[in-house]
């Protein structure tokens, strides 16, 4: 099917021209005015000689830019690469030849990358920067201030590529998703369709989880609506606590260990939270005391969604009617599990041979879907792999109950197998997080000469805690019920676990502590 991207995306510009559309640092934006500097982009780097297929990466922290930038891309028909943040130069000098990257649209911020980029990719022929950068790079503004603000007229295809969005490598080497303009609309119609309250102009969305995921991913439904984005650069405790309550938010995304370090600000009991109604959270595990802890303060608002970067979320989803947190046990057992499947995805738990296993049996999930990515970009074997019969193997390990909830028990490939015993490490970290000392923790295999594998366990505690001995730890999992053949047996105490731009902890580099 043939469309235009512009007309697609525009509509609430013909609706609320002049709504604020985006609140940062100070300044607002309408939706005419980021509609207009969108057009702007398009047509400055269409005239640049770049076309419909083209690829353009994007760096930068959470802007007023990360709109502009998704819009004028969408509507030029050019394939947008967003780079993390938080990975090193190397590493996205290896994603942008490997996505065969034409132009690098940047952050100030990231300015001292520059120069190796340009020496190890010479083929990269502009970089574009927003920000203060002495005159080094094409000035953003001053690209789009002398370009035409006029609609496009670029004809798609709904089989076009509009992203290609790498994978975080926690496990290995990042790959490249494979995203069409139909995978994008058919995730924005999923969270319409499974939405548990309307999404309005009257909410106020906060943005400070990076708008190149997730959040990003949850902007759009709110932005078609024509609700006001207020928009973060980077994670402060405080400054999330006092803009929730300055600007009356209504929405937010957070990842959890953004909800754990806002559990931990000491003044976290004298905002005014009564504005929100939902935040939405996922990505990775919440562990179960402090969800209780975070819906006693910010009330029943709380909505988990099951994605992948292959398979944007909601692939499953646990309601705030469904954060029960006393009373039945079946209940509030579901705090543990990432709720039931979503309209719009097949879900299913098989063995090893793809067949299915019976509700309560542990087994890969599988998922099938109108957004889920087709593939990887240059690895034919990994997509053929992971794709294996029109399915896509997550490489999450799960099972399902009695009533449908999924309940996600570890990695494929972060299971520990100790003396022919499974081992899932989330069973692990759960018993471990319930100490009150603790604040998170990873669990991973360490080889072992008898075991094969043991488990170890690297535990951040609460700054305000007294340091547990490593043995009281060991005894607590034991008395609340852990196996003894799954207890760690070895601690490793640090200050802080390694973390992607999502949040997500980085096992493979506590390997090696």
């Amino acid at each position: 099917m043939k469309f235009n991207p512009s007309a697609w995306i525009r509509l609430p510009v013909e609706y609320y021209p002049h709504r604020p559309c985006i609140k940062y640092k100070g300044r607002t934006f309408t939706y005419g005015q980021i509609n207009e500097r969108a057009n702007r982009l398009a047509r400055a780097l269409i005239k640049r000689g770049f076309v419909k297929g083209s690829r353009i990466a994007t760096l930068q922290h959470n802007c007023h830019q990360s709109f502009e930038l998704f819009m004028g891309l969408w509507k030029a028909g050019l394939v947008n690469i967003p780079l993390n943040t938080r990975d090193s130069v190397q590493q996205n000098i290896e994603i942008l030849r490997d996505a065969s990257t034409q132009a690098l649209l940047f952050g100030s911020e990231f300015s001292d990358q520059i120069e190796p980029i340009q020496k190890a990719l010479p083929r990269i022929r502009d970089f574009i920067c927003h920000g203060e950068h002495s005159g080094r790079f094409q000035d953003y503004e001053e690209l789009i201030t002398h370009s035409d603000p006029q609609e496009l007229d670029v004809e798609a295809d709904e089989n076009d590529l509009y992203k290609i969005h790498y994978t975080s490598g926690t496990t290995g080497r990042p790959r490249g998703v494979l995203m069409t303009y139909r995978n994008r609309m058919q995730q924005i119609y999923n969270v319409f369709m499974n939405a548990d309250r309307l999404i309005s102009k009257e909410d106020v969305f906060l943005h400070v989880a990076p708008l190149t995921h997730a959040a990003g991913y949850y902007s759009t439904p709110y932005f078609l609506k024509g609700a006001l984005h207020v928009i973060i650069d980077k994670f402060d405790p405080e400054v999330v606590l006092e803009t929730i309550e300055k600007e009356k938010v209504t929405v937010t995304l957070l990842v959890p260990t953004m909800i754990v370090m806002l559990l931990e600000h000491p003044e976290i009991g004298k905002y005014d939270y009564s504005n929100l109604t939902r935040i939405f959270y996922g990505t990775a595990p919440m562990p179960e005391a402090k969800l209780k802890k975070a819906i006693s303060i910010f009330g029943q608002v709380f909505r988990q969604n099951y994605g992948l970067t292959e398979a944007v979320q909601p692939l499953a989803s646990l309601t705030p009617q469904e954060h029960v947190v006393s009373g039945e046990e079946k209940l509030v057992g579901r705090l543990r599990s990432a709720g039931r499947r979503s309209i719009g995805v097949e879900l299913r738990i098989v063995d090893e041979n793809d067949r299915d296993l019976p509700r309560g049996e542990v087994g890969e999930i599988i998922l099938r879907g109108f957004h889920i990515s087709s593939g990887y970009l240059n690895l034919p074997q990994d997509t053929a792999e992971t794709y294996r019969g029109g399915w896509l193997h997550t490489g999450d390990l799960g099972r399902l109950d009695e009533d449908g909830y999924v309940f996600i028990v570890d990695r494929k490939k972060d299971m520990i197998i100790s003396g022919g015993f499974n081992i899932y490490s989330r069973e692990v970290e759960l018993y471990l997080e319930g100490h009150p000392a603790v604040l998170e923790c990873a669990v991973v295999g360490h080889p072992d000469d008898k075991w094969g594998e043991i488990c170890k366990a690297c535990v951040v505690l609460r700054k305000d805690a007294d340091p547990p001995r490593e043995q009281d730890l060991v005894d607590w999992c034991l008395q609340k019920g852990l196996s003894r053949y799954k207890l760690p047996k070895i601690l490793r105490y640090l200050d802080s676990l390694p973390k992607n731009e999502n949040n997500k902890i980085i096992k493979s580099a506590l390997k090696g502590i």
